[in-house]
């Protein structure tokens, strides 16, 4: 980013930065949850299937509560580093990932998924892989360095994702499944692949709010 004088004629609240890394590292806890979860879900008992699925939702709560104190902050503060609409927006989409990771453990167990075909794993790899990279781009976003590589890389990852879900809807349909364990695997993938999505497009926002501060 380029220096901008109003950065020393103005002070600007840099506290959203640090909920943003909180939050981050919320989605960081959540994916490796996950990751552990759909990779060793057929050796589990189901008293354990359950701990690990109330893990996934008390993560998801702590991001709930770092969005909202975001939120109040917004309200309360006069200044902000950027625009707080992109502030929303960035605060709301990781909250999103986050809820998606819950909602897809929710549905595992709902649907009575006891194993999980190995692209459910590969997902849950990429999506790790992309919470990490997106701590990267904060860090370097709230140091104002260099962010076009890591934001990049979430969409070299996203483009797997998208090609990782045709190839799993692909297999399922051609797997002689059942259509009622079809209808259940195709919910999952598709929830999983709207989880990468959404940190794509986080990493674009940041990319926006780079483009708009010169």
């Amino acid at each position: 980013m380029k220096f901008n004088i109003f950065d020393l004629l103005l002070p600007r609240e840099t506290k959203f930065f640090d909920y943003f890394e909180q939050q981050v590292e919320t989605l960081i806890s959540g994916s490796q949850a996950f990751r552990r979860m759909v990779s060793d879900l057929d050796k589990l008992q189901e008293f354990e299937i359950k701990t690990r699925i109330a893990e996934i939702k008390d993560i998801e709560t702590k991001g709930d509560v770092i969005e909202h104190q975001i939120i109040d902050a917004l309200h309360q503060s006069f200044i902000t580093p950027f625009d707080r609409e992109d502030i929303h927006l960035m605060a709301v989409n990781i909250d999103r990932a986050l809820d998606i990771i819950n909602s897809s453990a929710q549905k595992i167990d709902m649907y009575g998924i006891r194993k999980v075909h190995p692209n459910i794993v590969n997902f849950a790899d990429i999506i790790m892989e992309m919470s990490l990279e997106l701590q990267k781009l904060m860090r370097q976003f709230k140091d104002k360095q260099k962010v076009e590589d890591m934001i990049s890389k979430l969409h070299t990852l996203e483009n797997k994702a998208d090609f990782l879900f045709r190839i799993s809807l692909a297999d399922l349909f051609n797997s002689g499944t059942d259509a009622v364990e079809i209808i259940k695997f195709k919910e999952i993938y598709e929830h999983l692949e709207d989880l990468t999505d959404c940190i794509d497009f986080i990493g674009k926002t940041v990319r926006g709010i780079t483009v708009k501060q010169g």
